[in-house]
């Protein structure tokens, strides 16, 4: 091949003037027809004569699902109000904020003692939703892990609170799944730890797995 068959490359100045002509393109296309056809906006009046107007008007607006159904809650909360006690002035309205269960809260406690270099497990059975208040001391620092697992899940699991050392904690939880949901105690020290824990919420059961 000699030089003649070479294409020559182009220069600095004709690939800002090729560049340059791109962005004016993409401009008068944004300008031209996005504008008009997306959001309803015509700025030169061809988008009009075109009827890409008519295209921002027709065009579905984007579902919000979740603000709809809280929508829906909040009127049907207004409308039992008013017949239950007539219009309150002052009175505002919030349907997510209780959550009502089929079945009475349980309060159950228990101690576990987690030996010197191992740990141990409490859990409580929940239904996603399900809410419980929590309250665990321990005689000695422990690490903690708070953390769920869904039915069936062999080494997978979702933490919620880790401490690597800590002697007491208190609290309330909602599970975002069905499963269970508890405490790992791990005794890093050399003398037995008592761990004594109290719920009360709405779990079928609290107890120590395996046993």
């Amino acid at each position: 091949m000699t030089p003649n068959d070479v294409n020559p490359m182009p220069s600095a100045r004709q690939l800002f003037a090729a560049t340059g002509a791109a962005a004016a393109a993409a401009a008068l296309l944004l300008v031209v027809a996005v504008l008009p056809a997306e959001y309803g906006i015509d700025p030169t009046g061809i988008g009009n004569r075109l009827g890409l107007p008519a295209l921002a008007r027709t065009a579905a607006p984007p579902s919000r699902p979740a603000a709809s159904t809280n929508a829906a809650g909040v009127d049907a909360l207004r409308a039992q109000a008013v017949a239950a006690f007539g219009a309150q002035p002052g009175q505002s309205f919030d349907a997510s904020a209780a959550v009502r269960s089929a079945a009475a809260p349980r309060t159950e406690a228990m101690t576990v003692m987690v030996p010197p270099g191992f740990g141990v497990e409490v859990k409580a059975q929940l239904a996603a939703g399900d809410t419980l208040v929590y309250h665990w001391s321990a005689t000695g620092d422990v690490a903690v892990d708070m953390h769920g697992e869904r039915p069936g899940a062999k080494d997978e699991f979702t933490s919620y609170l880790i401490d690597g050392a800590r002697r007491e904690d208190a609290g309330s939880f909602t599970a975002p799944f069905a499963g269970a949901h508890g405490w790992y105690w791990l005794n890093k020290g050399h003398q037995p730890i008592d761990v004594t824990i109290s719920v009360t919420g709405f779990q079928t059961k609290l107890y120590v797995p395996g046993s």
